[in-house]
């Protein structure tokens, strides 16, 4: 699939943004500790939609399990590539 900034022109901007700004740092390391129902609550969406979003960017690699665990997500190189992108164009 070709990168382009189209696929972020709607919700899922909305989420990588919303993780990103409640990121917290333990030591080195940045994670996202929300749940999928936290998220939904603070996106004002379903927690279906939510987990749809949540869902596709995993699995294009934009937003990752953090150490595997369940409930706990960080974001990519890839999506901050995305997330840096986005601000430097509305800028």
């Amino acid at each position: 699939m070709e990168f382009t900034l189209e696929f972020f022109a709607n919700e899922r901007y909305r989420m990588l943004k919303l993780l990103c700004d409640n990121q917290i740092q333990v030591k080195e390391e940045f994670f996202v500790p929300l749940s999928q129902q936290q998220i939904a609550d603070l996106a004002h969406w379903s927690k279906l939609k939510s987990n749809r979003i949540l869902g596709e960017l995993m699995e294009l690699g934009y937003v990752t399990n953090f150490d595997g665990s369940k409930g706990k997500y960080g974001i990519t190189e890839k999506g901050h590539k995305v997330l840096r992108l986005i601000q430097k164009n509305n800028a």
